[in-house]
């Protein structure tokens, strides 16, 4: 009889550099299948979080969820890479949200990041600041049901009140830090604005609690013209609230614990008010701000060192991408982890047409085909990675 085949005695930290060599989760997969100690290391929560970090290993675009609307998952399509994997998960994950609460069809999404989705449930326009919200897992079907801003808080907070001065109420989750914890936690930020100012509230799965951390006035200039428009957008480690007709963004940094919201000057672009702004990451410690350019059929990215929540005193960098099917019309719908989701359809149909979206990746500047879909969405949020866990797993 042959000797037993003996298991390699590599130490693990030899063997976690060398697993964070390989190109793909798929060669993880492969080799964690060779033996039991290949297994044990590339399945441990400290080697997957080294893993997965996004300068590593980005996780693959797998689609996106829509704001309000019809709603669900749009999955990528062939030929796009991600298509094979997007079909799975669209068969694996629960993207309908029937595990929440009922009434069924009462919760619209309101965020996605690192896999998990923010879900508010619908209430009267008037009673916005009182929204039930959860954070889900829909890969294992779990939630967390995070409860109302409490009134007194709101009141206290807010130099706006009462609570029909509120124009916008916006709900988002913070992205996962990456570094080890004791258990599954997560951060919600909601920014509550009205014409004049914003407030900026965090819950904490720890603590179970929602508390002010910040807020700041648009007077007496008035540099955010209609706050209830803001789009936002995370990049470099902050979130960015923009317009296509206001000449500066609204910043926050959430890394500190005071969470500083700051009003930034924009580049003076020529943008229409339908196409909007987007605001992404372009490497290397550099903000971009992408404009549509409605008359020459191309993206206009302008790009500058963002440092210490403000631009760089070199001068704007510009790059001109031109777009695909001239003959169509695009907007912007989101932009997430290196891609910008972009809408076309055609113009010379005067019936509601299919539209096709589109992703361009900023890293490579290559524009493909991501999905088709019957009908128009407003705002979209991208998803591509699975979640982790918000509650330990239990038999």
């Amino acid at each position: 009889m042959a000797p037993a085949r003996r298991e390699p005695s590599l130490p693990d930290e030899i063997l976690e550099d060398i697993f964070l060599r390989l190109t793909t989760p798929s060669d993880l997969a492969r080799a964690a299948a060779v033996c039991a100690s290949f297994r044990r290391v590339a399945s441990g929560r400290r080697f997957l979080r080294r893993f997965l970090q996004p300068r590593l290993h980005p996780p693959p675009l797998l689609g996106f969820l829509e704001h309000r609307g019809r709603g669900g998952f749009h999955q990528a399509e062939p030929p796009y890479g991600s298509a094979p994997a997007a079909r799975a998960v669209a068969q694996a994950v629960d993207f309908s949200f029937s595990f929440l609460p009922s009434p069924a069809g009462s919760w619209r999404v309101c965020d996605a990041r690192d896999g998990r989705v923010l879900l508010s449930r619908s209430v009267p326009a008037s009673a916005a600041a009182f929204a039930d919200l959860a954070a889900c897992d829909p890969l294992h079907r779990r939630y967390v049901q995070i409860p109302r801003i409490p009134g007194d808080l709101l009141s206290s907070s807010c130099p706006f009140a009462p609570y029909h001065d509120v124009v916008e109420f916006e709900p988002f989750l913070t992205p996962d830090s990456g570094e080890e914890k004791d258990g599954p936690s997560f951060q919600v930020i909601c920014s509550v604005r009205s014409w004049y100012s914003a407030v900026i509230f965090v819950f904490s799965s720890v603590t179970g609690i929602w508390s002010r951390v910040t807020s700041i006035s648009f007077l007496p200039r008035r540099a955010i013209k209609d706050p209830k428009v803001l789009v936002r957008y995370y990049a470099c480690g902050c979130f960015y609230w923009v317009n296509g007709w206001d000449g500066h963004m609204l910043v926050l940094d959430p890394r500190d614990d005071d969470m500083k919201l700051s009003l930034v000057e924009l580049p003076r672009i020529q943008v229409t008010r339908h196409q909007g702004l987007a605001i992404v990451d372009a490497g290397e410690d550099r903000l971009c701000v992408v404009a549509l350019d409605y008359w020459r059929h191309t993206l206009a990215l302008h790009c500058r060192t963002w440092r210490n929540n403000g631009f760089g005193p070199e001068k704007w960098q510009h790059k001109i991408i031109p777009l695909p099917e001239p003959e169509y019309y695009w907007y912007i719908k989101g932009a997430a982890d290196g891609y910008l989701l972009l809408k076309a359809f055609p113009r010379d149909s005067f019936q509601q047409p299919e539209a096709l979206y589109f992703t361009l990746e900023l890293k490579t500047m290559l524009i493909e085909r991501l999905c088709v879909s019957d009908h128009h969405i407003c705002h979209a949020y991208l998803y591509a990675s699975f979640p982790p866990p918000l509650s330990p797993p239990s038999i």
